[in-house]
C-alpha cells in the first residue's frame, strides 16, 4: 500500500459513532437519566424500577399495581422533571412495563 488510508475502511469508534447517531443513542443523556432518576423519583424510587428508553419513551417496571398506579398519575409531572436536565427535552412519555 502506499500510505493512504482506504477511504471505505471506517474504525470502530466511527461505527459506533455513526450507529448511536442514527439510532438516537446518546450514551450521555442515558448516564445522565441515571444519575438523577432516584432524585426525582424521590421515596418512590424503591417501588419503580428504570428499564429503559426507547424513541424517548422511558419504560418504568413498577413493583405493584399501586406502585403503578402511582406512576401512572405522575408521568407527566415526572417527565417534565426528568427533561429539565437536559438542553434539548427528549423524553416524550412514560410507560410502564412488567418485563
Amino acid at each position: 500500500m502506499n500510505g493512504k488510508k482506504d477511504s471505505r475502511v471506517s474504525s470502530a469508534a466511527d461505527l459506533v459513532r455513526s450507529f448511536s447517531y442514527r439510532s438516537g443513542i446518546v450514551n450521555d443523556r442515558l448516564a445522565l437519566l441515571s444519575a438523577v432518576w432516584d432524585k426525582e423519583c424521590g421515596a418512590f424510587a424503591k417501588h419503580w424500577a428504570l428499564v429503559g428508553v426507547k424513541k424517548g419513551v422511558l419504560y418504568v417496571k413498577p413493583k405493584s399495581a399501586a406502585a403503578a398506579q402511582e406512576l401512572h398519575m405522575r408521568s407527566d409531572g415526572l417527565m417534565k422533571s426528568l427533561n429539565k436536565y437536559f438542553v434539548r427535552p427528549w423524553i416524550v412519555a412514560v410507560r410502564t412495563t412488567y418485563r
